[in-house]
C-alpha cells in the first residue's frame, strides 16, 4: 500500500522512535573531526538499521533510504527534511532545531554550546586502533549529553563508533566504509523553496482542496 504524501512527509519526521524531547542544540563549540562520509549501522530493538551519512563542518546529512534524508545545519539553528515520492515529485519541510523531534544519527548530539572532551583510554574497534573519549554536550537548553567517541588513528580521528546516553536510552552506532573527503557541497545545500514545519497543516488542507 502506497503512503499518500502527507503521511510519508510525517513518517520521515517520526522515523526513529527515541528522539530529543527538546529539541537539538545549535552549535557554537563542535566536536572537530575530519569530514567524511560513511555507512551507518544502528541496532534499535535488534533490528539493523543502515544509513548513509556525512559530515562536513558542523553540518550532518543522513539518508534513511535514496528517497528519504534529513539535513541537520546547526549554524543556521535549521533542519531540513527531504523526500522523494514515488512519482519523482519532492517535498522540502524546514524547521528550527528545537521543532526537530527526529533522532537519526549520535553525530547529531556532539555539537552544542559547550563540549567537553576527557580521554578515556584506547581500543580496537571494527578493525581500527582507537583513541576513546568521553564527550559532554551542553544544550542550549542547559541539560547536558554524554556521548562516548571511538576515533579510528588511521582514520585521521573519524568515528567507528558512538554510544550517546539519552535519559534512559542508550544509542549506540558503528561506522563503516569510512571516506576521509568533504562531501560534495550539493549535499548541503536545501531547495530554494522549503515549506515551514508551521504551514504543514496549511499545505495539507490545500491539497485536500483539489
Amino acid at each position: 500500500m502506497k503512503l499518500g504524501k502527507l503521511a510519508f512527509e510525517f513518517v520521515t519526521l517520526m522515523f526513529v522512535s527515541s528522539f530529543v524531547s527538546s529539541g537539538l542544540m545549535h552549535a557554537q563549540e563542535a566536536w572537530d573531526s575530519p569530514d567524511f562520509s560513511a555507512t551507518q549501522l544502528l541496532s534499535p530493538g535488534g533490528h539493523e538499521l543502515r544509513m548513509k551519512v556525512y559530515r562536513s563542518g558542523s553540518m550532518v546529512r543522513v539518508e534513511e533510504s535514496d528517497k528519504v534524508a534529513v539535513l541537520f545545519v546547526p549554524a543556521s539553528k535549521k533542519v531540513y527534511s527531504l523526500t522523494v515520492y514515488p512519482d519523482n515529485s519532492r517535498t522540502c519541510v524546514v524547521m528550527r532545531t528545537d521543532q526537530a523531534k527526529m533522532m537519526l544519527s549520535p553525530l547529531q548530539l556532539l555539537d552544542g554550546t559547550k563540549v567537553k572532551r576527557t580521554p578515556a583510554g584506547t581500543e580496537v574497534v571494527e578493525g581500527h586502533n582507537c583513541k576513546v573519549e568521553n564527550v559532554t554536550v551542553t544544550r542550549v537548553d542547559g541539560q547536558t549529553i554524554e556521548s562516548k567517541v571511538w576515533e579510528a588513528e588511521d582514520l585521521k580521528g573519524a568515528p567507528v563508533k558512538i554510544e550517546s546516553q539519552l535519559s534512559d536510552f542508550k544509542f549506540t552506532a558503528v561506522y563503516r566504509d569510512v571516506v576521509l573527503a568533504t562531501p560534495d557541497k550539493a549535499l548541503f545545500t536545501p531547495p530554494d523553496k522549503c515549506i515551514p514545519i508551521e504551514k504543514m497543516g496549511q499545505v495539507a488542507v490545500e491539497k485536500k482542496m483539489r
